[in-house]
């Protein structure tokens, strides 16, 4: 029986904990298999997701179907914990892997509906204020997410995604958390250096998908670009709000209706 559900592990330290390795016909088991396989793939198109694979330094946190927003919230606590002393700049090296049971066979849009039903229970559940350096409203192009205190940048992959191959992880939704500071620092669109990295993953990002990029990606900060839009990526068949489903009970100076 895996007892490990909203505990933050390293990857390192998660492949030597009995009850990973004594469950291997478990879902939680055959998932990080799974996973592995697919960043294995050199053709991958996230290096900085490669490389903490690679390294074993990614943290994982396996959340169960009836209790997905309790236990992704306390294995989010504990990350933003866990990563507030690192550097930023080391920060890249650390994501966050939320695995979350998912039952075979869903629609697209159903499994995107879900993610975002997920994160404002997890945001229901922050125990910490909406900073009050970060605009509320997703509709504005300085909104991050915002748990513990921390601005992060989520990327949402389902199993039904199709064309976009990269959002697709395996067999559960997974949502793929970094602290948004992070990639100012490695892959700021201020800097050619940034540009050039940002450059790069994009090209394999439409290597890898047949060609297909996604219209919503864009660089923090820039007038025509919100980040909400590029937690969630469009193909045929996704969920397509013309708001973002996210709501925060309490933006800086404004109360926000849920």
């Amino acid at each position: 029986m895996f007892t490990g559900y909203g505990n933050c592990y390293r990857l390192d330290a998660l492949e030597l904990a009995a009850e990973h390795v004594q469950n291997t016909s478990h879902w939680t088991f055959k998932t990080i298999e799974h996973f592995r396989a697919i960043l294995a793939n050199p053709e991958f198109p996230c290096l900085f997701g490669r490389k903490a694979v690679g390294a074993k330094t990614c943290h994982i946190v396996f959340a169960r179907a009836e209790h997905m927003a309790d236990d992704m919230a306390r294995g989010l606590t504990d990350y933003v914990r866990t990563i507030e002393p690192i550097p930023r700049k080391q920060r890249i090296g650390t994501p966050l892997l939320v695995f979350i049971e998912t039952a075979p066979g869903g629609s697209l849009d159903e499994q995107q509906a879900l993610a975002w039903k997920v994160l404002q229970g997890v945001h229901a559940r922050d125990p910490q204020p909406w900073p009050q350096d970060v605009p509320g409203d997703p509709h504005d192009n300085q909104w991050s997410f915002c748990f513990a205190g921390m601005p992060l940048f989520i990327n949402m992959n389902f199993p039904a995604h199709r064309l976009m191959k990269s959002r697709n992880l395996g067999d559960s939704m997974v949502f793929v958390i970094n602290p948004r500071e992070s990639f100012e620092e490695v892959a700021s669109a201020q800097t050619e250096s940034g540009q050039r990295i940002r450059a790069r993953i994009r090209e394999r990002v439409s290597h890898y998908n047949d060609g297909v990029v996604p219209d919503s990606l864009g660089y923090f900060g820039e007038d025509d670009n919100f980040e909400w839009k590029q937690y969630q990526l469009q193909e045929q068949g996704s969920l397509n709000p013309s708001r973002c489903p996210f709501h925060a009970h309490k933006a800086p100076d404004t109360l926000i209706e849920n």
